[in-house]
């Protein structure tokens, strides 16, 4: 298997929180207790959704939404400070895995992390997004991307990622300036 990664679009991301609540109750936690984003999920949070605007701009309405998880950095900086070495790189998969049984709790991946993507539960153990390794390992998709109504979410190679981003960025520079 070759390593993954993950992109979330936020051209298509319309908002709806099923990739939230499909990776809660992936992982046994409860899912977001009332409509988003009014609610405040308890327990895991490995993937967030940020919401930006609404805004006006030139008598347009602009709004998108932002879900961001850990992005398993090839050279990841909660990795390198770990004491423990509790955090590794999954070799099959790529994906930055935690083991809890070496986990103290120091904080440091949480401090180093530039994504914000690790968190602290009410046990005190590091919470991140598994890039669901073992449903990967069986040749299944992702929780989060298995459940993406607005197909936001694609966990492939990397090189896919940057073949999707370059063919994003040549539809939209098509768009602005038609010949």
């Amino acid at each position: 298997m070759s390593k993954r990664a993950i992109f979330f679009d936020k051209d298509r991301c319309i908002g709806c929180y099923a990739c939230v609540i499909a990776c809660k109750l992936r992982h046994g936690a409860p899912p977001h207790p009332s409509a988003p984003p009014e609610g405040n999920p308890t327990g895991i949070n490995p993937i967030n959704v940020f919401q930006y605007g609404p805004v006006i701009q030139e008598d347009r309405v602009i709004q998108f939404f932002q879900p961001i998880s850990c992005m398993h950095c090839a050279d990841a900086p909660c990795i390198n400070v770990c004491p423990t070495h509790a955090l590794y790189t999954d070799p099959q998969t790529g994906a930055v895995l935690v083991n809890q049984k070496r986990c103290i709790g120091c904080k440091f991946c949480l401090w180093a992390c530039p994504y914000g993507a690790l968190h602290l539960d009410g046990k005190g153990e590091i919470v991140k997004c598994d890039m669901c390794a073992d449903r990967l390992k069986e040749g299944k998709r992702t929780a989060c991307e298995a459940t993406c109504v607005a197909r936001a979410i694609f966990v492939g190679a990397p090189e896919e990622i940057s073949q999707i981003q370059a063919r994003k960025a040549m539809a939209k520079i098509k768009k602005e300036n038609p010949e």
